[in-house]
Parts: structure tokens; sequence; C-alpha cells
């Protein structure tokens, strides 16, 4: 009788232990061979199609500049010398509100910084070969500020720039010193030629060579706003590559007196002032364009889109017009996923600032591969001008500011005390769900030159890796932001059955791979992004 039961025992335990392998491989076959067919079959679910918005998150000032920081997990956000207006208030001239976002506790804090005597309104914005977060010109238009997160966070002032600019646009090189040009909202107007900063971030120089009037809009508000937020892109061999927003494209070469050399036009595009212009694959030159207007304000805003391809520096580069936005967008922001697709939000349809009027509230985004853009999930919140988008180190993008007046706002709605994060449809699964994002395990090293070779090993099987550069954002502008697919190989000699082994092989060219701090994602098949790992590039010497 015992034996009976023992035996009975004994085959009930292996019926079950051949079910549970049975569901197992029935699991495994239905994701591996049907996912597909059913994702083509059956509507996607809103979230997997449209992405998703976070609750409201306030700050006590309007952000019109945002920083991501490295070794920090968060962002620094700025206003002017007062949170909700700008304009100098007796006795206060150099100050700014700042505020700084923590991405581990959602929580803001805030901090009236006055040791540089720097109002840092409407300036040019870089972060350097190590991470210092470079803030120049603005409302204090020949003020020079570093932020760096690298050594505790703490503000230092820095040399006077040789002119004094507002509006101007800002890179970092690819020898690593930082170049400026353009910008007459403060300092007076014309002559905005670039100039130069060593990497010691000692000394700015003159590059009389590096002739701003080229660059130069038909803005009906002449030469104040003609050269304003120029989209500036570093190239090799310490070149600047300025893809508009003039319709006249331009190179510039920052060594020695600097030089100019046109490169031709951005094929029938008009001017495009507070437009966009992103470099989603840096790998191979590539840019994507996007709206803006024939002024500043007062014009109807553009739903063009170009593909600018460039070479080698000072050859003329490639333009190809594609497929049009939705809707047409002045004052909107854009950022690059860990994917390659460009996230677009915000803007207006009129130009004109300090309004949400005409706001386009349907955010889109882009395909490289198809060249075409899909309507997101609405904007909760109008974004328009003073607002920006900027990517973050999980992958989500964060959104906020819009308002921030001359002295009064007229309509005090327009001033939008808050950030926001967005959820790209990369994150959900087709139920709908949050996926089950890859994980870098492990990596060789954080500090590398370009041209190094890298060791990843990850939780499971990686289709591809991508290196994006931390952003910063004002005024429609990130040039700090890039993309870089690398080049990978799957160790499976090495394969454990619990990690996966990656040799991932960095491009050779710093000026694809500006110095500085980078995000790098592990993508699965399906463009599932992992949370990414900071690493540092070095001055290729």
């Amino acid at each position: 009788m015992l034996l009976t039961s023992v035996l009975k025992i004994r085959q009930t335990s292996r019926l079950a232990l051949i079910f549970v392998c049975c569901l197992i491989v029935l699991i495994f076959v239905f994701h591996e061979y049907t996912y597909h067919f059913i994702a083509l079959h059956i509507p996607l679910p809103k979230q997997a199609q449209t992405g998703s918005w976070s609750p409201r998150i306030p700050v006590s000032l309007v952000p019109a500049a945002a920083a991501v920081l490295p070794r920090t997990g968060g962002v620094l956000l700025w206003a002017a010398d007062r949170g909700d207006v700008f304009g100098s208030e007796p006795g206060n001239p150099g100050r700014t509100l700042t505020a700084f976002y923590k991405l581990a506790t959602n929580k803001v804090s805030i901090y009236n910084m006055t040791v540089t005597d720097h109002n840092m309104f409407c300036p040019g914005i870089s972060l350097n070969s190590v991470g210092t977060l470079v803030v120049t010109g603005g409302s204090s238009s020949e003020h020079t500020s570093f932020y760096s997160s690298v050594h505790g966070g703490s503000w230092v002032e820095g040399p006077q720039m040789v002119i004094g600019r507002g509006y101007h646009g800002q890179a970092t090189l690819s020898d690593g010193q930082i170049f400026t040009i353009g910008g007459s909202w403060s300092g007076g107007e014309g002559n905005r030629n670039g100039e130069v900063l060593d990497v010691a971030g000692t000394t700015w120089s003159s590059l009389p060579g590096c002739v701003v009037e080229p660059m130069y809009t038909n803005d009906a508000k002449g030469v104040f706003a003609a050269h304003n937020h120029p989209w500036l892109f570093a190239w090799k061999n310490a070149s600047v590559f300025q893809a508009g927003p003039s319709t006249a494209m331009n190179w510039y070469g920052t060594l020695g007196q600097g030089a100019h050399h046109s490169a031709g036009r951005r094929g029938s595009d008009t001017d495009s002032m507070n437009g966009n212009a992103i470099m989603y694959d840096a790998l191979h030159g590539k840019i994507l364009t996007l709206g803006g207007a024939t002024s500043y304000t007062d014009a109807p805003a553009s739903r063009a889109a170009h593909i600018i391809t460039l070479k080698e520096p000072f050859g003329q580069p490639v333009v190809e017009k594609i497929e049009p936005m939705h809707y047409a967008r002045s004052f909107a922001n854009s950022a690059i996923l860990p994917s390659g697709e460009v996230f677009i939000n915000g803007g207006v349809t009129w130009a004109k600032q300090w309004t949400d009027t005409n706001v386009t509230s349907i955010p889109e985004l882009w395909n490289p591969q198809t060249k075409r853009f899909t309507k997101l999930a609405a904007t909760p919140i109008p974004r328009s001008y003073h607002s920006f988008a900027i990517l973050l180190p999980d992958a989500t993008v964060l959104v906020g500011g819009g308002g921030l007046c001359w002295e009064k706002c007229e309509d005090p709605s327009v001033n939008h005390f808050d950030v926001q994060i967005f959820y790209p449809p990369y994150l959900y699964n087709s139920w709908g769900m949050l996926a089950i994002r890859p994980q870098i395990l492990e990596i060789s090293n954080t500090v590398v030159n370009p041209e190094s070779t890298l060791t990843v090993y990850t939780d499971g099987p990686i289709e591809e890796f991508a290196l994006l550069r931390y952003g910063s954002a004002t005024h429609s502008i990130n040039t700090d932001q890039r993309r870089v697919l690398l080049s990978i190989s799957e160790d499976l000699a090495n394969f454990d059955g619990v990690k996966w082994k990656y040799h991932v092989t960095l491009p050779d060219s710093p000026g694809i791979l500006i110095p500085g701090f980078w995000m790098l994602f592990a993508l699965d098949r399906e463009q599932v992004p992992s949370i990414s790992v900071e690493i540092l590039i070095e001055i290729n010497v």
C-alpha cells in the first residue's frame, strides 16, 4: 500500500514536471514566433502606440533652460533674475534663480545663484570635455559661469567673453574647446563673429575669420534677430557645421584665426528661426531639421523636415527633403531617443513669444527608418516659448517650462511652473504594460578614448548599443545632444547562461564622438532600452 502511494506521488511529480517543461516551451515558442504576428494583427494598446505622460511636477520657477548633469542623477534648471519674469531688479542685476531636479526622489530644490554675478537668461550652453556646464552671456552679456557636478557641485566664475552676446549658439568641439557665434539680443547689434574658449577654461580668443554675416536670416526685425540661435554641430578637425536657422548653411574652422566656407542652401527650405536641428546619427553625419519660421515673431510656422548628411569638413552636404511633420511648429523642442527616433514636443503654429495661443498640443515621433512622423499622446500642459525637452539617463524625456515674460505677463497663465516626464512608446510592450528592460550588468571601462573597445555584460540578448551625449537645452537649441550607434560583436564562447558578453567598438573620430560624458544604452530586438551607464570620452591626444 505504501509502495503504491509512493509510486503514485512519483508519477504525479513526473507529470507535473513534464507539464511545467511543456509550458515553458510553449511560452518560448509563443514569444519567439507569434509575438510579431499578434502585434501586426491586434491593435496595440494606447501607451504602446503613443507613450504616456507623468503627473505635473511643480517647480517654483519657470525653467527656461536645463542641463542633465553627469554623476548627479539630476537636471539643473534655471530661469532669470526672477522666477516668473525677467528684467533686472534694482540691486540684483547679476543673480539667477536655479533649481535642481533629482530623478530618484522626484523632488526639486531651489537655489539663488549670485556667486558669479551672472544673470544667465538667454545664454549659450554646453557641457565641456570633463562634464562641466559652461553657461555664457545672456542678460549678463559678457559673463561666463561654470557648474561642475563632477567636483561636488558648485558655481565658479569664468573668463569674460571677447564679445558680449545673448541668443547665441555654442558647441563643444572635437578638440575640447568651446566655440560660440552670433547673438545680438544683448551686448549690442551685429558684429557677433566667432570666438573660442580654451580647454582649460581660462581664456576666450577671438576668431575674426569666423564671420557671422553669412548666417544671417532675412528677419523682419533686421540684424537684431537675424543670427539668433544658430544650429551648430561640432565635426571633425575642430570644424563646426551651421545647419540653420538661415537657409544658407556654413562651415566654420576654429584653428588659428578661424575660417568660413559656404555649405550651400538647405534645399528649398526657408529661413527657419526657432526651428529644431538634431544629429540623430552622428556616425553617418545625419542631421534632422524641423519647423521654424521666417522671422522670430509674427510669422507662420513651418511643417518642413529635411535630412542633412555631412561628409568631410568644408565639403558640400547632401540635403534631402522628407515628408513634413503633421503640425507646423515654431518654439518646439526635440530630443533624440536611444532608438534613433526623435521626439518633438510643443511649439506654436504662429510664431509669437509669451503666448499659448495657437499652441501645438500633439507631440510627434520621427522614425529614421521610415522617415515618417507619428502622433503621440497629447501634451497636458502647453509648451512653447521658453520651454525645453531633454533626454534623461533612464531613456525618458523631461519636458518643462514656457512663459517667463519681459517684466510682466499680460496673461499669467502662460507661465508654466512645472516639469513632466514623457514615457516613449518603446517602454511599453504589446499589451500596454511596462516592458521588461534589458540591463547592463558590467562594463570593462567607463573612461575611454575614441576607437576603444569595451566589453559589456548584459542580462539578455542585445540588438544594439548606442551612445547619446548628455544634453543641455534652451530656446529650442541643444547642441550637446547627438547619437552614435556602436559596432558590436557577441562573444558566444563565453556565454555562461546568466550573462551575455559583447564587444563594443567606438568610432575613431573625436569629431563624431565629441569629448565629454555620454550615456551608453543597450537595446533589445524590440528596441526597448536599458537604463544607461555613464561613459566619459576623453580628448583624443
